[in-house]
């Protein structure tokens, strides 16, 4: 008989609770008792993991079994802080290579498709998770790690590639390279490109212009070195699905309190069966909107309409407003003939805090169309700067787009 949820998280618990130190030290004189719930325990961060490696290295104390168990390691990107150090024991490891295969099933890849994976070979988990979860689906892992652009565009129209996962920043990256370098024909064989690492793909506008760039269906999905694989795409109505009965999922304000229906909150996440690095009540920093609505297609599972939104580490306050750049980025793909762009937070002294957005743009009519969608949707005066194409620095992985100039001039005045 299947568990439960409910007796997941309980049994969970009870392990992590016994045998991880980590977990134990954490809500010691908490005054839980012996069994606490899981909502009792405070959120998890990230900063909490990173410093007890560096009290503990090279692997901390979050571990709940002896080390010769374990039989993977990856790291974080460090994007946002210092890299942190994740293992997996082999059933561990078995449960991330389960959920990406079915993952990839809904996104309609099957036994027989060839998948381009157009990410470095590193310690990152993407690419590995990715490979062991089209093994298992029976498709064909085709690996495009310390090659250019063109190099991959290339292999890409040898191999036939049907499908091609990379973040959506490099999706709209590569299509601008085959076109500068005439390989057009070399994207007629994918059919589905696979997004993920950024939340680019669950804006309509970035999905729409990858789909008519690479005339191929776009899909997104989401996950975490820390936490696993929880979110894949609904093919039918967009967005994000969480796989209920593998996480316990919450949407938090600030303050740590459930948000009501159409709010923005983030995403604090409990894998399940994640025994060998548990996160328990783990603050993911990726925002998203509640929804109680079911999904048309039927799915079970929790559905999240507008996927992944923003990052709470990316989040700015302008002139009292907050400012996600997903916000600014899918104004500007809502945009005919806008490429690349940049976005600079900056305040003169004893002004107001401004923003400058520069805009790979052919023409000035184009600036004044962003400024005005800027206006309508956001309710925010930003300054458009137009500038030519090419100008603007290319990424071949997650972006790094944003530059907030506030803190550095001003910090020490």
């Amino acid at each position: 008989m299947t568990a439960t949820r409910e007796e997941r998280a309980a049994g969970l618990l009870e392990l992590v609770l016994e045998r991880n130190a980590f977990q134990r030290t954490r809500l010691e004189g908490l005054g839980l008792g012996p069994r606490p719930a899981l909502s009792e325990l405070p959120p998890l961060e990230k900063d909490d993991l990173v410093l007890d490696q560096q009290q503990h290295p090279p692997f901390g104390t979050n571990l709940t079994y002896p080390l010769k168990q374990y039989v993977q390691l990856h790291q974080t990107s460090g994007t946002t802080g210092p890299p942190l150090r994740v293992l997996d024991t082999a059933e561990d490891w078995a449960w991330w290579r389960s959920l990406f295969a079915s993952t990839f099933s809904v996104a309609g890849i099957r036994p027989g498709d060839r998948a381009a994976l157009a990410f470095s070979f590193g310690p990152h988990v993407q690419f590995w998770a990715a490979m062991e979860g089209l093994r298992e689906l029976g498709a064909m892992a085709i690996p495009l790690g310390g090659m250019t652009s063109a190099q991959r565009l290339r292999t890409i129209a040898e191999v036939g590639a049907t499908a091609l996962l990379c973040t959506p920043t490099y999706a709209l990256r590569l299509f601008e390279v085959a076109m500068e370098e005439r390989l057009e024909h070399a994207l007629e064989p994918v059919q589905r490109v696979i997004c993920t690492g950024e939340p680019g793909a669950s804006l309509p506008a970035v999905r729409l212009r990858i789909e008519d760039d690479f005339g191929a269906r776009c899909y997104d999905h989401a996950g975490l070195t820390e936490v696993g694989p929880f979110g894949y795409p609904c093919a039918e109505h967009g967005g994000l699905h969480v796989y209920d009965a593998e996480f316990v999922c919450e949407i938090l304000d600030a303050e740590l309190r459930p948000v009501e229906e159409g709010e923005r909150g983030e995403l604090v996440l409990t894998p399940l069966r994640r025994t060998g690095f548990p996160v328990l009540r783990y603050r993911t920093g990726d925002v998203v909107v509640r929804s109680e609505e079911r999904c048309p297609a039927g799915h079970d599972d929790g559905w999240l309409p507008g996927g992944i939104v923003g990052r709470t580490d990316d989040m700015v306050v302008i002139r009292g407003m907050n400012v996600y750049p997903s916000a600014l980025e899918e104004a500007v793909r809502g945009v005919s003939g806008a490429g690349e762009f940049r976005i600079t937070f900056y305040s003169e002294r004893g002004g107001m805090d401004e923003v400058k957005l520069e805009v790979e743009l052919p023409g000035g009519s184009e600036a004044h169309q962003l400024q005005e969608l800027m206006r309508q949707q956001l309710g925010l005066r930003v300054r458009v700067v137009p500038v030519a194409p090419g100008v603007l620095p290319r990424m071949e992985g997650k972006s790094r787009r944003v530059v907030d100039e506030r803190a550095a001039r001003w910090g020490s005045a």
